[in-house]
């Protein structure tokens, strides 16, 4: 059965259009479209033309066909020429020739290469061989509790002499990834509130909205979680942080005291008292998804040293130094360096990069990567 080739401005049948095609090889004006041309869906947004004729290669990709598959998985209508169909299978030579008209056309695109300045597309997804069942692409949303050890899996300290501490940090969260309804990875912990002697309720209630409001006004608008798909394209998250007040089932037990020399997390206990500001249960927040100290507490103000881990899980080659004071005006000063400081930095969400890339991988079935910006 014939089907009709695709050329630029074609559509996809949720709507939107083939946006550019061979630079050599047009019909009547129209760019010849091939496998890993990019196209724009109107649902889905920026992705590639993801199946086609392999037996006709139209300047090194095969050619699209009226019924081919984009990245996203909708379907490729052919219908601004009528001068050229293809036959499946069959000899690349006979319907080469066909075409010879149109090969002898050069260009013809530069206008529509205009036109796509400013979409942000992300790495081409594979390509999908012709007759493959076309991608399931963002079908779910997804999400997971995590319980991992933080020393070791999102950063290594080192001590002056450049040997690991044998720290262990167990911290536990949950995840939650929009893949498929959109909006906002949304980080979390249960905590449960604990006031000791000399705590009112209203002291209580002070301590829950003062961290609610250092965790957003420090951590929420800082970071987006790109995911990458090699066969659906990208799709960009912002990251949120929450807390879940519960009576039971907590992540973390919030010891409030009336007075205490030092606020600490020593997991699933977190040391607070009714004095503890804004910016230091942000501070602590922080250590509760895993973020080490970027300062040292050694007796003679000696360095240390922090790695931490990137999505993909090895450790950047990047190191922190981790003095033992650091001014807040220091520009490399950082809310997990500096009292007051409100520097934060890509690498301070890496840790949820990991563990939505592992998450992902596992339950879509093929490697997905994430970036953190």
């Amino acid at each position: 059965m014939a089907r009709m080739l695709v050329v630029v401005g074609d559509h996809l049948h949720l709507g939107g259009t083939v946006v550019a095609g061979s630079p050599f090889t047009d019909i009547d004006g129209r760019a010849v479209a091939r496998v890993n041309d990019p196209v724009v869906c109107k649902v889905h947004g920026p992705g590639v033309i993801a199946s086609g004729d392999a037996t006709l290669i139209i300047d090194g990709n095969p050619v699209a066909r009226h019924g081919d598959k984009a990245s996203c998985g909708c379907t490729l209508l052919a219908g601004q020429q009528a001068m050229v169909s293809v036959d499946a299978g069959g000899s690349g030579g006979s319907k080469a020739s066909g075409l010879s008209r149109a090969a002898a056309v050069l260009g013809g695109v530069a206008s529509v290469l205009d036109a796509m300045k400013g979409i942000k597309a992300g790495p081409t997804p594979s390509y999908v061989p012709d007759g493959a069942p076309a991608p399931q692409c963002w079908v779910r949303d997804h999400e997971a509790q995590i319980a991992v050890n933080a020393d070791g899996r999102y950063y290594e300290t080192l001590d002056p002499h450049g040997t690991k501490y044998p720290w262990e940090f167990p911290v536990s969260y949950h995840i939650a990834v929009p893949a498929k309804s959109g909006g906002d990875v949304v980080v979390s912990i249960k905590a449960r509130v604990t006031p000791l002697a000399g705590v009112t309720p209203g002291d209580v209630t002070t301590a829950k909205l003062r961290m609610m409001e250092g965790v957003d006004e420090h951590w929420n608008g800082r970071f987006t979680l790109t995911v990458n798909d090699p066969l659906c394209g990208t799709r960009s998250f912002p990251i949120r942080y929450e807390i879940q007040w519960v009576d039971a089932g907590q992540d973390y037990t919030l010891l409030l005291h009336k007075d205490y020399d030092r606020e600490m997390v020593d997991p699933p206990n977190v040391y607070i008292s009714t004095t503890t500001d804004k910016w230091t249960y942000a501070h602590e927040f922080a250590h509760t998804l895993g973020l080490p100290d970027e300062y040292s507490e050694n007796e003679d103000d000696a360095s240390d040293t922090v790695r931490y881990a990137r999505p993909d899980g090895s450790f950047d080659p990047a190191t922190v130094e981790a003095q033992s004071f650091r001014e807040s005006t220091d520009p490399l000063s950082t809310i997990m360096s500096t009292y007051q400081s409100t520097g934060t930095h890509p690498r301070f969400a890496w840790n949820i990069g990991m563990e939505v890339q592992q998450l992902l991988s596992r339950e879509i079935g093929r490697e997905i990567t994430c970036t953190v910006s």
